[in-house]
């Protein structure tokens, strides 16, 4: 969900003054920031795409998700008062909107009600975040690369088993799944010589 859902435009202008938010820019490859850093601000996604990685005890770098237009990042470790255990990269040219946690809390004097709808949004995303971990939780309990990759794959799986989209390139995917492309290409390759499944860059069809 959106952190602005039930608040008009004309609300929305009143509460980046309200809470003082800050607009900044981002090249494409440039370092939103580092894991390990204290983030005070909750990231709003105005235009491009964010990728949030983490590197496991080997020094792999594990794409945990994307982050789009109209989405936010950072909640958790902001409202927490913790720092990040992720890294945040812009992999677009993009604008982000950063709304300052301490801001959002102290309501305004003039206890306006779409302040309210702010942090009930805010609210909601959090336990939606939380979901989405333990769906991450539960693809990593799968041992077998073959077995991460049917439950990737399941999640886009078309109602009619015709070919269906992944929102991932081959270097995406692999990171999402933790491991390198390499192995991710021999297994694909293999599970595709055992017709299991059939693919074309990020299209996919299950047998």
């Amino acid at each position: 969900m959106n952190i602005f859902d039930n608040i008009s435009e004309s609300e929305k202008h009143l509460l980046y003054k309200c809470v003082k938010a800050v607009l900044k820019r981002y090249k494409k490859g440039e370092i939103v920031f580092y894991a390990d850093e204290n983030i005070d601000s909750i990231c709003y996604v105005i235009e491009g795409n964010i990728e949030l990685t983490k590197n496991d005890y080997d020094g792999n770098e594990i794409l945990l998700t994307r982050i789009g237009k109209g989405e936010t990042f950072a909640e958790t470790f902001v409202c927490a008062g913790t720092k990040s255990i992720v890294q945040a990269k812009s992999i677009d040219d993009t604008k982000i909107l950063f709304l300052n946690f301490r801001n959002i809390l102290n309501i305004c004097p003039q206890n306006c009600i779409f302040h309210k709808k702010l942090l009930e949004n805010l609210i909601k995303i959090i336990a939606q975040k939380n979901l989405f971990l333990q769906d991450r939780l539960e693809m990593f309990s799968h041992k077998t690369l073959k077995e991460r990759i049917f439950y990737l794959l399941s999640k886009y799986k078309s109602a009619d088993n015709s070919v269906f989209e992944i929102p991932y390139t081959r270097e995406q995917m692999a990171k999402y799944l933790g491991v390198n492309r390499s192995a991710l290409s021999r297994e694909l390759s293999k599970m595709k010589s055992e017709k299991l499944l059939d693919f074309h860059k990020n299209y996919f069809k299950l047998y």
